[in-house]
């Protein structure tokens, strides 16, 4: 399950992040995944609750935007691909609706941490 490695390495990434800015308490993690991933969000977000266990992430909320497949042809022909295979690759071969040839995946991808929330730092 590649999830749990995915997830560690967005824990560690919002830690570091809430780190250097002082928090030590994370309160919400915000994901952007690609639809073209092939990651299962359920997975991800399983992942994610067990992995945060004893760090400052540990009571986070969790937020996982799903972001559409975009592509472009160079016939010129940009836009969301009609349908998006259920394939256990990466790449899926996704065809040009107006010229048949293969389209560039320009959205649809990625796997990113999007925002962190940390308590607002109180004043003495």
């Amino acid at each position: 399950m590649h999830e749990l490695s995915i997830a560690q390495s967005l824990v560690d990434q919002a830690v570091d992040t809430a780190s250097d800015h002082g928090a030590d308490r994370i309160d919400r993690l915000e994901l952007a995944v690609g639809e073209a991933t092939h990651l299962n969000p359920d997975q991800l977000v399983f992942c994610l609750e067990n992995v945060v266990a004893g760090t400052p992430a540990a009571d986070a909320d969790v937020v996982v935007d799903p972001v559409p497949p975009e592509g472009t042809c160079t016939c010129g022909w940009s836009g969301e691909p009609d349908t998006l295979p259920e394939l256990p690759i990466a790449a899926p071969d996704l065809r040009c609706p107006e010229c048949g040839e293969r389209i560039e995946l320009t959205a649809g991808t990625e796997c990113r941490l999007v925002r962190i929330s940390v308590p607002e730092a109180v004043e003495a």
